[in-house]
């Protein structure tokens, strides 16, 4: 019963590829037979090498069908998103109109919920879920005014929280809106965060998820000036990002006519279409993993020998001879329904 048992393991684990704890049991298990028997050594490797290569082969063709959902999540949202763009049909210049920005809205938010779903392989930022972290964000609140305009020169100091990370920003006087922005995107970039701003001079942070403590402890600012008076630091705790689809929601009542918003769509569109890339290219990438692992060796030969085995140990009235065709036949089953996926 070893063989049996060892075949049933890759069975419930051809999801994953075979650990070192598994192939160990796998290799006592094909050592010897039901009698305890020493097996031959050739023998040994060939049932190694087939029930190896059925775990790895179902592991890649489990990654192919969760690529396949991705895929079909981002043209769904895509898709969508183009409808919703087309369906804006104002003038160009004007603004959106209440029922407008009521249908968007509403729009926007079916589409949300149907990404929510734990398969859909995306995330909340419409980027394929499971490949890297997602990256942390968060937005500044509006109290704090970095980027307008002003006649006097200022200094922020900022302290991130209890990373030990500090940023000082420098805002010449006169400097204009985008200026401000620049100054702001190069004090923190040594940080490792990314800075970006939206039509309402809104801030928006975004880093590496191991640099999330950065955005998620609150900062302690000082300053001289209007923006952070002199004084006592000014403790600031930062707001989880929007998801993508919940921003646009939200820039449907801000944009300045029906063109900007349209823009805007077509923005987060552009961002599915490089996501749809790196889906297309990992898929490429797993079927010819898929392929590279057929070509190892004809498992062909390697079935009919272990086929030519169990008829014998049948014939003999051997009582791991039903079970095993059985895992095998499962196992089998497995691969194709991931294979059809």
């Amino acid at each position: 019963m070893q063989l049996s048992n060892a075949v049933e393991k890759v069975n419930n684990s051809a999801l994953t590829p075979l650990s070192a704890t598994d192939k160990a049991a796998v290799v006592k298990a094909v050592q010897q037979d039901d009698a305890g028997q020493k097996v031959p050594q050739s023998r040994q490797s060939r049932q190694i090498q087939v029930l190896s290569k059925w775990a790895l082969a179902a592991d890649v063709s489990k990654q192919l069908s969760q690529t396949d959902q991705t895929e079909r999540s981002i043209r769904l949202a895509y898709q969508e998103l183009e409808n919703l763009r087309r369906q804006l049909n104002s003038p160009a210049a004007a603004r959106l109109s209440a029922d407008q920005q009521q249908q968007a809205q509403q729009k926007l938010q079916q589409l949300e919920q149907k990404l929510a779903r734990s398969d859909s392989g995306l995330n909340a930022q419409l980027m394929p879920a499971g490949t890297a972290p997602a990256p942390v964000s968060a937005s500044l609140t509006n109290n704090i005014d970095l980027l307008s305009e002003r006649r006097q020169s200022e200094q922020v100091n900022i302290l991130l929280g209890r990373s030990g990370g500090a940023v000082s920003i420098s805002l010449p006087a006169g400097q204009s809106v985008s200026e401000n922005l620049q100054s702001v995107q190069q004090a923190f970039a040594p940080q490792q965060i990314s800075v970006s701003a939206d039509n309402q001079q809104q801030l928006y942070f975004s880093t590496e998820a191991r640099n999330a403590r950065k955005l998620q402890e609150p900062w302690l600012l000082t300053g001289q000036g209007v923006r952070v008076a002199a004084g006592n630091p000014v403790s600031v705790a930062l707001q989880p990002a929007d998801s993508a689809l919940t921003q646009l929601s939200k820039a449907a009542g801000k944009a300045d006519n029906v063109q900007a918003y349209q823009q805007q769509i077509q923005l987060v569109q552009q961002q599915l279409k490089d996501a749809l890339g790196k889906v297309q290219a990992q898929r490429a990438a797993l079927q010819a993993q898929l392929a590279a692992i057929s070509q190892q060796q004809s498992d062909a030969t390697e079935l009919n020998a272990l086929s030519q085995q169990l008829r014998l140990n049948m014939q003999s009235g051997s009582k791991s001879a039903v079970s095993v065709v059985m895992s095998q036949a499962n196992i089998t089953r497995s691969l194709v329904e991931f294979g059809l996926g």
